[in-house]
C-alpha cells in the first residue's frame, strides 16, 4: 500500500492504521537512496509505502477484499486524504509468465471506493525473445 500527501503526517497516519512503514519520506526533506546515499534535491511530497501479505494460499481478490474490510473503519482517515489532494492506493506488482488474472468484483470494487483507495498495476510479463 503506498500514500502520497503535501498536507498530511503519513506517520501519523501510519499510527493511526496501525501499519509499519518500509518506505516513509516527508516533503520537503532531502531526497536519499534506500541505502541512505544523498540523491539531490528534497521530496517534492511525502510518501509512504507498506507491505501487505497475503495469507497462505490467498487471491489477490481475497487479499484486496480482507484488508479492505479491516480498513473500513478509518474510512474517515482516507477521505481526509483524498480531500486534501493526496491519494492512497494498492501497489500491486503482477508477475507472469503465461496467461493469467483475477477477477475484481463490483463489491471489492465498491469497497475500494469508498475508502478512495485506487488499484496501481506494475504488470510483469514473459520477454519476448
Amino acid at each position: 500500500m503506498r500514500f502520497f500527501s503535501k498536507t498530511v503526517d503519513l506517520g501519523d497516519v501510519c499510527s493511526q492504521l496501525k501499519l509499519s512503514p518500509k518506505w516513509l519520506n516527508k516533503m520537503g526533506e532531502p531526497r536519499v537512496s534506500p541505502k541512505g546515499t544523498p540523491l539531490g534535491g528534497v521530496y517534492d511530497c511525502s510518501y509512504c509505502s507498506v507491505g501487505l501479505e497475503p495469507h497462505e494460499a490467498e487471491e489477490l481478490h481475497e487479499t484486496l477484499e480482507r484488508v479492505a474490510v479491516g480498513l473500513m473503519q478509518y474510512k474517515n482517515v482516507f477521505q481526509a486524504i483524498r480531500r486534501d489532494g493526496g491519494r492512497a492506493e494498492f501497489f500491486i506488482g503482477w508477475y507472469s509468465t503465461g496467461n493469467t488474472g483475477d477477477t475484481f468484483d463490483s463489491e471489492l470494487l465498491k469497497k475500494l471506493g469508498e475508502l478512495e483507495i485506487d488499484l496501481a498495476f506494475d504488470v510483469y510479463g514473459e520477454s519476448a525473445g
